[in-house]
């Protein structure tokens, strides 16, 4: 059961993000996928640019609005208008596809959560 915190609970409507040394107000409308990469959380944004994050993707997790954020496996969260689809992944498994090019690695759902991401993204 959801407690009332969860719905109470004011989410993020923006991230402070890096570039070099400059701090970015980036709008969560225009993030398009969060992902970790040798204990570096990175943030790419709708115009493909990539930031530096300084939570890790456990905590950003509560932050944000599940209704557009899903977490798709322990390396990436994925916002649901950026997704263009998605197709079986070696017969248990699903990969994303995004609406955009620069994807470090493919966006692999796994067996355990592939139900619940065919479910959010049914529901949408």
């Amino acid at each position: 059961m959801i407690q009332l915190e969860e719905y109470t609970k004011k989410r993020k409507t923006r991230l402070i993000v890096k570039k070099g040394v400059e701090n970015i107000a980036l709008k969560l409308d225009d993030v398009a996928l969060i992902y970790t990469e040798s204990k570096v959380v990175f943030v790419i944004a709708n115009n493909e640019k990539k930031y530096i994050y300084d939570k890790n993707l456990s905590e950003l997790e509560q932050e944000l609005d599940k209704s557009i954020f899903f977490r798709a496996n322990r390396q990436c969260i994925v916002n649901i208008n950026y997704i263009r689809g998605f197709k079986a992944f070696e017969k248990v498994k699903l990969q994303v596809d995004l609406t955009f090019s620069i994807i470090p690695n493919k966006i692999i759902v796994s067996q355990e959560t592939a139900p619940q991401f065919k479910k959010w993204i049914h529901e949408a």
